[in-house]
């Protein structure tokens, strides 16, 4: 081929592209499932102008709160004293809690319960960045060697996911979970799910306008173990309780310890919540409950944990924007919430709803004030309960070849915490805390992975340094309530 005619080709294929480039949308042409872009002029001749966030110093300051400040108290003064000079340096590094005068007050109420109380229950909920017992595990790890405590709280009757840090769980194969968010089975003709948004059964669904028949003997078993990777306090099982109703036959329950039997009873029948309980031998750390009867129970909860100091509740709930409290029956959920007697609430929702708000909807504006109906709904069931609202991370939508933070976050994190502060609830930024716009990629691309491919969820290594974080902020109000109470008693 002539010279000629091979420019004549290479200056017709640039003009072929040149075109499609100046007539293809800046958001890409839609087909189905996939999305066709081409760059722009000022892409293809100008630098990237995607700035990435430096997440270097955020990683590399964090520290363990405990190790750094103790109050001591001074033999002169009388008055509390910090121990170490460097404690000031340190705690600039804290990504605080924001909060206002009603907030701090309520908080601080939780804390005179650490103080003087023998229990104290936590309740963290959550969507799928908590599930597996992910950051709740590390800050219940850190507070229970602290302030005292065991075990893991709250389990489901049913595992939903296929890895949980702290406990292995296995069923046998006629168990069903029901939730009250998500896909609803239809089948449920009511809204008494506990307060775990959900509940498990081994036998059908039964109902109230259907007569019941003693026709099948149903048998089932569930089986809790700690796991040689969770933390040594969380191993420890010391007390049992599972919440459960809506029984039409009693039904047999045997519970067995480390391989003892150490529970035979039945379950109550025509009633709509009941709680059996029984304390467990030293050193258990594996359970085998075994039902046997007509019907099977709504299981609402398994609760393995100790008698004092602190309970810590991992309720995750993968892809639910946290707006299923005002949809569980409020009396019911009141008995559940009467007997677990929760101090604070952690909520930490808000990333499952990014993915459905435009620009220009009134999406977020919908979302804060349902999210606001929820604690209002939280604050009516538990008045003298604290809560923290903490706002969802950093996450990253694919644009072309780059990844950039979702553009309504960072609105959706200024109204959830309008709605946090305007209701008496603390907020804990952790969309800023790990870096603020486009820091997702840093906590991807960081040796080792703290965040997922998927440039939503951190990995283990990053759950747990996020928790971290969490905690110090946590400690960091606890440790000025400390102060504040000493200069009221001197």
């Amino acid at each position: 081929m002539k010279p000629v005619k091979i420019l004549l080709f290479i200056l017709g294929v640039f003009i072929l592209l040149g075109a499609a480039m100046w007539l293809t949308p800046t958001g890409g042409v839609d087909s189905g499932e996939f999305t066709f872009h081409m760059p722009t002029f000022e892409e293809m001749f100008l630098d990237d102008d995607v700035e990435y966030a430096d997440v270097s110093e955020i990683i590399e300051g964090q520290f363990n709160i405990d190790s750094v400040h103790v109050f001591k108290n001074d033999s002169i003064s009388g008055e509390m004293k910090f121990p170490k000079a460097s404690y000031d340096s340190l705690v600039s590094k804290i990504h605080v809690l924001e909060t206002t005068s009603e907030g701090r007050q309520n908080l601080f109420h939780f804390f005179e319960k650490l103080e003087n109380d023998t229990l104290n229950r936590i309740m963290h909920y959550g969507d799928s960045q908590i599930e597996g017992d992910r950051m709740t595990a590390f800050i219940r790890n850190k507070l229970q060697n602290r302030f005292g405590g065991a075990g893991i709280g709250l389990r489901p009757a049913v595992q939903p996911y296929d890895f949980v840090f702290s406990a292995r769980q296995e069923n046998s194969d006629n168990w069903q979970r029901y939730t009250i968010f998500g896909n609803i089975d239809s089948l449920v003709d009511h809204n008494k799910y506990g307060a775990m948004a959900a509940f498990s059964r081994y036998a059908p669904l039964s109902y109230d306008s259907i007569p019941f028949l003693l026709t099948n003997d149903y048998r089932a078993e569930l089986n809790i173990a700690a796991t040689n990777m969770s933390f040594k306090l969380t191993r420890r099982y010391e007390y049992f309780r599972m919440f459960y109703g809506n029984l039409k036959e009693p039904v047999k329950i045997s519970l067995r310890a480390n391989g003892t039997f150490v529970l035979r009873d039945s379950l109550k029948s025509d009633i709509d919540y009941a709680v059996i309980e029984c304390d467990l031998p030293d050193s258990t750390n594996t359970i085998s409950l075994f039902f046997e009867g007509f019907d099977s129970p709504d299981i609402y909860g398994i609760e393995l944990a100790s008698r004092t100091g602190i309970i810590m509740d991992n309720i995750a709930l993968r892809g639910s924007p946290g707006l299923f409290f005002t949809k569980n029956d409020f009396e019911h959920s009141l008995k559940m919430y009467n007997d677990l007697n929760p101090g604070l609430f952690i909520l930490q929702f808000g990333g499952n709803v990014l993915p459905y708000i435009s620009e220009n909807s009134k999406g977020i504006e919908n979302y804060s004030r349902w999210f606001r109906a929820q604690i209002n709904r939280i604050k009516k069931t538990c008045p003298d309960a604290a809560i923290i609202v903490i706002g969802p991370s950093d996450m990253s939508v694919k644009e072309k070849d780059r990844y950039v933070t979702y553009p309504q976050l960072p609105e959706l994190v200024k109204e959830m915490k309008n709605v946090a502060l305007s209701t008496g609830c603390s907020f804990w930024n952790m969309y800023d805390a790990m870096g603020g716009k486009n820091s997702m990629p840093a906590w991807v691309n960081a040796e080792p992975q703290l965040a997922r491919p998927d440039y939503v969820h951190f990995s283990t290594r990053g759950a747990r340094l996020i928790a971290n974080m969490f905690y110090n902020a946590l400690i960091f109000e606890y440790n000025k309530f400390l102060k504040e109470e000493s200069k009221l008693k001197n």
